[in-house]
């Protein structure tokens, strides 16, 4: 299974709120368009999101896989996926997202999509029912 590394708050914000879009510079390969992810928070934050105060009721975990979710589509919108989606990126959409009630924690991220080791996927599948495809 792949995860997608993500810097806090937004991955915060995809798992307990409600981004629906992950900003990307290249689009999803083609492969993984309509299979089901694990949401990583990576070890940094974004200095640049947003401010304390809206994201104070959201877990801060890092180096954590924290939601699962299924990638549907991609596109190169500036006008859509607001307010969310930023204009020159590729709007990675996200559905049925399901934050994890024990995020599995130590886990080190990578840049793209990436696969899990067995023994975090074991971890996350004790809370959520995943179908597992090469």
């Amino acid at each position: 299974m792949r995860a997608l590394t993500i810097r806090q708050p937004w991955a915060a914000a995809i798992a307990h709120g409600t981004k629906r879009v992950e900003n990307r510079t290249r689009p999803i390969p083609a492969q993984h368009v309509g299979t089901t992810i694990l949401i990583h928070a990576g070890a940094t934050a974004d200095i640049n999101a947003l401010p304390a105060h809206q994201v104070a009721a959201w877990p801060d975990h890092r180096r954590a896989i924290i939601a699962v979710a299924t990638l549907t589509a991609c596109h190169q919108d500036a006008r859509c996926c607001r307010p969310w989606g930023f204009p020159d990126q590729w709007h990675w959409q996200l559905d049925n997202v399901r934050a994890l009630r024990q995020p599995i924690l130590g886990v080190r991220g990578q840049l793209g999509l990436w696969t899990v080791p067995d023994d975090v996927l074991a971890a996350v599948q004790q809370q959520v029912h995943l179908e597992v495809t090469a």
